[in-house]
């Protein structure tokens, strides 16, 4: 005869496993692939770049996008937008741009992207295989931000004092603190955005982002992408039209939401710069193969 006990640790064992999955119920996530890119001068160290790219992600970060490729090679062509310069490389990917500006002897590059822990952990590792040094002396940090929110995180690493008595810069807190005068803080020289444009409803928060870090008149943000949903292309060019747009100041005692107000402009120039076609991504996908496969380039700045 069993005991209560038992029969309680029978019928446990009996039901215990009911809700578990079984082996192999659910497929294994994908891996990570590999793509060698060949820088187009053959006179750059190193000549060949080799990125690891996550299995699958759904933010794209398992693509090495085509707008990356021709920016990196017209950073080659252009180094003084990086050597001696400070970087930031916003939704970075497999950072090729912000690699490419290490190696081309860039004083600071911060490669940023979606604070998710796969793509913040594969663009580590690519950064400790690509330029260690630069790693290990801290030129080049990886971390996560999210567009538009504070961006003191980012420019706690051109300026040390930031960090005083402040950990949540360290941690990428969304502090509510307002911006710093830009008259008493470092910024940025060079700004990356490649391939960022499809995200829509981030217009804003890319440009907000972009001008509270640019430093004015000599700093220069630059934006590579590909119209990839060519029926989209007009959303797309909606970026450029929101920078250049002059800036229109709340009036005094105004609290009204932003979505209740004609935001205006953020007071970019702006100058398209390269028109490049490649092989389309995506060779299945709809819409015209020609739009698909271009790559165009602008430069924007602050007067």
């Amino acid at each position: 005869m069993h005991s209560d006990d038992e029969s309680s640790n029978s019928s446990e064992g009996e039901m215990g496993d009911m809700f578990s999955e079984p082996k192999d119920f659910r497929p294994p996530p994908p891996k990570p692939t590999y793509e060698i890119f060949t820088r187009a001068d053959a006179t750059k160290t190193p000549r060949e770049i080799k990125l690891r790219l996550v299995g699958s992600h759904p933010l794209w970060g398992h693509h090495l996008w085509n707008a990356a490729k021709v920016f990196a090679n017209w950073m080659d062509s252009h180094p003084e937008h990086s050597h001696n310069k400070t970087v930031l490389e916003l939704g970075a990917g497999a950072a090729l741009p912000g690699f490419v500006a290490a190696v081309n002897g860039a004083s600071k590059v911060i490669i940023t992207d979606y604070p998710d822990q796969d793509l913040i952990a594969n663009i580590q590792y690519n950064a400790e295989q690509v330029v260690p040094k630069q790693i290990e002396d801290k030129t080049v940090v990886v971390q996560g931000y999210l567009w538009g929110s504070n961006t003191r995180p980012l420019l706690a690493h051109l300026n040390p004092s930031l960090l005083t008595g402040n950990t949540a810069v360290i941690s990428g807190s969304q502090s509510s603190e307002p911006p710093l005068d830009p008259s008493q803080k470092q910024l940025f020289d060079t700004i990356i955005m490649s391939d960022l444009l499809f995200n829509h409803s981030q217009h804003r928060a890319m440009l907000k982002t972009c001008k509270e870090t640019l430093k004015p008149k000599t700093g220069r943000v630059f934006v590579f992408f590909t119209h990839h949903r060519p029926w989209l292309a007009d959303a797309d060019n909606k970026f450029f039209e929101i920078a250049s747009a002059a800036v229109i100041p709340p009036p005094p005692e105004d609290e009204s939401s932003d979505d209740e107000r004609d935001l205006g402009g953020f007071g970019f120039k702006v100058e398209k710069v390269l028109e490049e076609k490649m092989t389309p991504m995506f060779l299945e996908d709809p819409g015209s193969e020609e739009v698909r496969a271009t790559v165009h380039g602008y430069i924007m700045w602050l007067e």
